[in-house]
Order: C-alpha cells, then structure tokens, then sequence
C-alpha cells in the first residue's frame, strides 16, 4: 500500500533537514508524525520516525542530567558567605588574593576564572568566606553562577576603574543577573515565592584606583550609584584601602560579634557568638544550647549598656561586640 503522505508532511521534513537544534528536529518529527496517515503503508515509517524521536528524547535528558551534575556548591564556613562578581579582567582575584592568604589565579586576560574558588578573609577574631567567581557580561554568565549567588549572603560587585565604562559594567551586570532572577540591592529583603527573584544585599567596589582614570569614573559611580549601593573605591593590587573595604563586606553580612564571660573571669575574645543585628540577650544563649536559654535568669552586659556590667532581662538586644556574661 502506497503511503500517499500530504504535502504538509514533506514541509516538515525539510525543516527537520534544516533543524539546527535537537529541539528543533523533535519537533519537526513529531509534525512529520502527528501529519502522516495511519495505515499499513506507513507502518515502517511510523516506526523509524519513533525510534528517532525517542533517541533525540533520550539524548536530551542525558544533556541535562550532565548540566545537573556539573554544578558547584560550596559549603558555608565561618561568619558567612560573600561572592565577588563583575565584569572581565576588573580585579576580583587579585581582591581576593590581597584579602586573603588564598593564591587564584591573576592574569591580564579576561574569563581568567573558570570555577567558583573559596578563601577566608580574617577579620576582627572571625573569618568570612569570599568567593571568587567567572565574570559576567550582557551576554555572558556561567549557568553554576546562579545558584552559587542565590545561596550567598551578600555581593561584592566589582568595577574596573581603569578602562570600560565604569557604569555600563554594573547596568549590564545588574541586567544579566535579574534575567536569571537575582536582583541586587541595597537592602536585604526576602525572596518572594510569587515571582521566586532572589534579592541579595551588595556593595560596588571600584577597583584599580592606581589608574590615571579611576577619580573620574569612581565619581560617575557615586554619581549614578550612590545611593543605590555603599561604595568603596580600591587598589587591590597596591592594597591600598583594603581594611576600609573589610569593614565593609562585614557591614554587608548584617551580623554582629557577642563576646561571652564566666563571673569574675576576663572575656573570652577569641571566639565570638555570630548573631543577626536585632537580636537578643536570648538569642545569645539559643546559639550555646536551647536548655541554657530556657533556664536563663538574667545576663549581664559589657559595652552598649548605661554602664559596665548592666543587667539586663532575656529580651536585651545586643550590639556588636558586646560582652555577655549569663546567668541561670
């Protein structure tokens, strides 16, 4: 029996012929199938157009699980987890190098980063993690970027001072990343379930201020920026301003430092309590052991008090770097 198959048919197929994508040729071929009579003519092509159906099916779950398996995910380690971001070539491994007693590699030549990398940045009797990351352009960003921004607590945008335009490097990135639903701000705010957009706090740092053009652009930031971002200009490899920039990337994390004491002992300044800002005498003891909070009687307090050694209730709110000594 002849298979008479309709010229509708026949225009599906060449695009299946002309496909560039495998997505492309699936859905010509399930055009070519869906168009052609079903009789006993057709039979052995019904059959191979399944068969290569089901291949370019196969083929594609095989692609994604392989882009699912090669993703990055780092471990958050000390007070919290900071990712540098920004343009080719503008300096974030030489921050991060300068910062910490990581090596990564620095070259003069862009997409030098190929993989997320992590270092400890001390500072002030805690370390906080710094990620270095691939660079991101208006057309340009690594699939694992996203996930590894979405679970940091906090940006560093960085910006090269020294040549390309210095705001068209934040538009394009800040651009680039709300496509992916990651949108950078000021202020911390909640991701809302509704549109899933992940909002994460940011500070722009304007590197390369050893460049003769670094005044006149670090000024079209603070023009531009300024009062959508904390600004810090730098010269990571001179390192100069670097203590200024530590302080803050700690600002950015919205924590403080609670130093802890036993009564008629000196403080413990060695290891500090890591809270979030606004929280509480309380607070304090639930980080040490849920059973030590419940039968907590009163504290006593060192350092944003009226006075040294204040007593003060379970509700306290504590300030950076205060002392706490608890009692049960």
């Amino acid at each position: 029996m002849p298979a008479n198959l309709p010229p509708q048919y026949f225009e599906a197929e060449k695009r299946y012929r002309e496909a560039k994508t495998d997505e492309e040729k699936l859905r010509a071929l399930k055009q070519m199938l869906a168009i052609m009579p079903k009789h006993k003519g057709t039979d052995k092509l019904q059959a191979d157009l399944r068969r290569r159906i089901s291949k370019l099916k196969k083929s594609a779950e095989q692609r994604k699980k392989t882009k699912k398996a090669f993703s990055y995910v780092i471990e958050k380690e000390g007070a919290g987890q900071v990712v540098l971001v920004g343009y080719p070539n503008s300096g974030k491994s030489q921050i991060i190098k300068s910062l910490t007693n990581a090596s990564p590699e620095v070259a003069s030549y862009p997409f030098t980063t190929k993989k997320p990398s992590a270092a400890m940045m001390p500072f002030d009797h805690i370390q906080i993690q710094l990620i270095d990351s691939s660079p991101i352009t208006s057309d340009y960003l690594d699939f694992w970027m996203i996930g590894i921004i979405r679970n940091s607590d906090g940006v560093v945008l960085v910006v090269d001072l020294g040549t390309f335009d210095p705001v068209k490097q934040v538009d394009r990135v800040l651009k680039r990343l709300l496509q992916s639903k990651i949108d950078l701000t000021r202020e911390e705010k909640e991701t809302d379930p509704k549109d899933g957009i992940a909002h994460k706090k940011t500070i722009i740092v304007g590197n390369k201020a050893e460049l003769d053009k670094s005044f006149r652009n670090f000024n079209l930031l603070k023009k531009n920026y300024g009062k959508d971002f904390p600004l810090v200009k730098i010269s990571a490899e001179k390192k100069e301003n670097l203590k200024h920039l530590k302080k803050e990337i700690y600002n950015l994390l919205g924590i403080i430092r609670i130093y802890t004491k036993e009564p008629r002992e000196k403080p413990d300044f060695t290891d500090p309590l890591i809270l979030k800002k606004g929280d509480t005498v309380k607070d304090a003891a639930m980080v040490l052991h849920k059973d030590f909070a419940y039968n907590l009687k009163y504290a006593r307090v060192w350092g944003h008090t009226k006075f040294d050694g204040q007593m003060v209730q379970k509700d306290y709110i504590l300030q950076d770097e205060d002392v706490v000594e608890f009692h049960i």
